[in-house]
């Protein structure tokens, strides 16, 4: 997005245009403008809203000239009032009066909202430059969306896959092909030939009919057989032969195709992974490739193989008898004609498909890994009737698309049938009266390459329905072959040793560029610190550990290692000179043994057992049935949280880091369970630089610095006694948490008693 262009969420009306053409002067500059859809009476209509340097201009027909226009400086305050179906923005004006301006739909109510904020900002005295970063951000949202036909773009700005060029599409899934190519033209040989043998028996039949058996010609009879037989072998041969071909060809395209695009989704930032579900990923990688392999197979043999057969076809029928040969062409521009309109119609069909049933597929990747959460809380019914919420939105949608797919082939069929009457009927009169030299012979054979004839007719006409249905599928994998993938700028920059120490300098990060997350972050920590960082729920502690395990690179300011930054070392390296322990620890449908070994795969037996031992975790995993080598279910099903978190903990053991990073690794467990992850927890950060998110302050107990961060900030810093001195932010929490413990016991001695 260029900073010299106005930011529009899509094409401006006429009106809208010609005001900004001839009104806007050399001395202002259109900095964004927002197409509504009603007009201030509440009818359906084309408007407009255009945000200058110095005023804002409302394009609408209802105003007398078409257009109302305020500056700025004579706006007191912007209001907008959201109402049933539609959305009113008011302006009231520093000599008292109000004044509705401008009316649209939900549709546009995000942008609107950002323009009555910059307005209000900046008739404040607020900095036109500053204030456009909020409206650039809601832009960017927008701008994901095509233009011209309004599918989502994989990143904001990037080139419609509908709208591009066919032939950049095709190039960057051919790549798959090429590879098999030796292959694909085997198969299309023998496609060649077994068409060619098939256009044999009509020409033979007609030579049974005319010549052979009017002389009894019993040799002739034999020699048609065994052609015959030995066309029908040969072709079966090919047949057969082809397929496997085809069969090795296709797996071999799908399956480097799902690695790319496996590999791709390992590698790709955690933002993408915000807003894309875990479903919709899984179904791109397991049913839409499948999707692309059949379309490109097609298109790499049967176009060929068609296109061939109905040129031979039509070159047979011509050269036998052209005057059939243009009663049999008849249907084909209806056909033709038919298939257009049939593409059209269905188009939009695939998308919404999709949508819905990746809808399903949510709701499954939702409900079915937490099939104990909804036990637990009775919600069986819920998520049932949720599932068939869903499923039956995806049926109508499919049923709707079912009245066009189901009732054009057998339009085509009866078009097709239609074509082969008129040669039953005029060319059996032309054969009953010896019109043209017309014989029985030739009218059997003309009708079997007729019925042929019309064969790739039909496939050429059904292809924009594969075609549809690849192109959604190719977009949907695109989107993640396409995305941009974590920045390694430092790739191969990885330092001999690292000693520890972490700054944060003059850091601020926003997910979305409308609110930040975090503001002027500078913090410095110490090799073999262990440093605390507390704080109340969406404060941004986790934010600020996501930062320095380079989850999000889209930050302002630098994040230091050692003195280097850290988006010029080596992500794999870095990541691998950290141990990371999540509050939820993620476990693998794997044996024990190798969850532990999970980042240091070829660990000897000894070490493994040596990590669970420091991580307290041995003595639990030699009770399971098969040891080590017991199964873990889903996420870890058939352990505890505690054990599950020791695991964790054993895992990041063996790594032997450089750097710890705790984030609430006691939150959820019992206070027994919590002395042995601290027991565990404390052996391992010997001499590291650690890093740790506590909910229960008294996890803390060994940290020399405590961090505290409140609504994105750092408000104080230091040692415990120091921040329980100031009697700040960390004060009142732990005499909360004090109250909130004492309360507790209270309780449990009354249940007691």
């Amino acid at each position: 997005m260029e900073d010299n262009k106005p930011l529009i969420n899509k094409v401006m009306p006429e009106s809208a245009r010609n005001f900004a053409e001839k009104q806007i002067g050399d001395g202002e500059k259109l900095l964004f403008s927002i197409v509504g859809d009603l007009s201030l009476d509440e009818k359906y209509s084309e408007s407009a809203m255009l945000i200058t340097s110095c005023r804002a201009v409302f394009i609408d027909d209802t105003y007398d000239n078409g257009f109302f226009s305020a500056a700025f400086s004579d706006i007191a305050k912007v209001t907008v009032k959201r109402m049933y179906g539609n959305v009113r923005m008011d302006v009231e004006f520093r000599s008292g009066e109000t004044m509705t301006v401008f009316r649209y739909t939900y549709a546009v109510a995000d942008l609107c909202d950002v323009a009555a904020s910059f307005i209000n900002a900046v008739a404040s005295g607020g900095s036109v430059d500053a204030e456009m970063d909020a409206v650039k951000a809601v832009y960017e949202n927008k701008m994901r969306v095509c233009p011209k036909c309004g599918r989502p773009l994989i990143r904001p700005g990037a080139e419609c896959i509908k709208c591009q060029s066919k032939g950049k599409l095709l190039s960057k899934l051919l790549k798959y092909v090429k590879p098999q190519l030796g292959l694909l033209i085997a198969a299309l040989i023998m496609s060649m030939m077994s068409t060619a043998l098939a256009l044999l028996p009509p020409s033979l039949t007609q030579r049974l009919v005319d010549e052979v058996l009017p002389n009894d010609d019993i040799n002739g009879l034999i020699t048609i057989v065994f052609v015959l037989l030995g066309s029908y072998l040969i072709g079966t041969l090919l047949n057969a032969t082809r397929g496997y071909t085809l069969r090795i060809a296709g797996d071999r395209i799908v399956r480097y195709l799902r690695n790319d695009v496996y590999e791709k989704a390992q590698h790709l930032p955690m933002k993408f992974y915000d807003k894309t579900s875990t479903g919709s990923v899984i179904n791109r990688i397991a049913g839409d490739t499948n999707t692309i392999q059949a379309f490109m197979l097609r298109i790499s043999q049967e176009i060929i193989v068609q296109f061939f057969m109905l040129v031979g076809i039509t070159v047979i029928m011509f050269l036998k008898d052209w005057k059939l040969s243009l009663l049999a062409l008849c249907p084909v521009p209806i056909v033709v004609l038919g298939a257009k309109y049939f593409s059209r119609k269905i188009a939009p069909f695939y998308r919404k498909i999709w949508k819905r049933w990746a809808a399903v597929s949510g709701v499954l990747t939702d409900t079915i890994p937490c099939v104990r959460v909804v036990k637990s809380f009775a919600g069986e019914e819920r998520a049932t009737e949720k599932f068939k919420r869903y499923n039956d939105e995806w049926y109508k949608v499919d049923t709707n698309s079912a009245k066009i797919t189901t009732t054009f082939p057998p339009i085509v069929n009866f078009v097709v049938t239609c074509g082969s009457l008129l040669i039953w009927g005029i060319g059996g009169k032309w054969t009953i009266i010896g019109y043209g030299g017309l014989t029985v012979g030739l009218l059997v054979a003309f009708l079997s390459y007729v019925s042929m004839f019309y064969g790739p007719v039909n496939f050429f006409a059904y292809l924009s329905d594969s075609y549809q249905g690849a192109l959604a599928s190719a977009e949907r994998v695109l989107d993640i072959l396409d995305a941009e993938p974590e920045a390694d700028l430092g790739k191969g920059n990885c330092p001999e040793k690292i000693k520890g120490k972490i700054e944060f300098k003059n850091v601020n990060f926003s997910f979305d560029r409308a609110k930040k997350t975090l503001s002027d972050i500078n913090l410095t920590i110490e090799p073999g610190d262990i440093v605390g960082i507390v704080g109340t729920t969406g404060s941004g502690k986790s934010t600020l550990i996501n930062l320095f395990l380079r989850f999000y690179d889209n930050y302002e300011g630098e994040i230091l290692l050692d003195g280097v930054n850290i988006k010029d070392i080596d992500l794999s390296y870095f990541r691998s000179r950290i141990g990371y322990v999540q509050q939820e620890p993620m476990m693998f449908s794997d044996t024990i043994f190798n969850n532990i070994a999970y980042g240091v795969p070829d660990a000897h037996i000894e070490q493994v057992i040596n990590a669970a031992d420091i991580a307290n975790a041995h003595d639990f995993i030699i009770l399971q049935p098969d040891g080590y080598d017991a199964m873990l279910g889903e996420r870890g099903v058939g352990l505890s949280g505690g054990e599950r978190q020791r695991i964790s903990i054993a895992r990041a053991v063996l790594k032997n880091p450089s750097i710890l990073v705790f984030d609430e690794a006691t939150a959820s467990v019992d206070s027994e369970t919590e002395n042995q992850i601290q027991e565990a927890i404390e052996r391992l950060i010997s001499g590291r630089t650690t890093l740790m998110i506590a909910h229960r302050l008294s996890t803390l107990r060994k940290a020399n610095k405590i961090v505290v961060v409140d609504k994105g900030r750092i408000i104080e810093c230091g040692t415990h006694d120091e921040l329980m001195a100031k009697k700040g932010k960390f004060y009142r929490l732990i005499q909360i948490q004090s109250m909130s413990e004492e309360v507790r016991k209270q309780k449990a001695e009354e249940n007691f008693d």
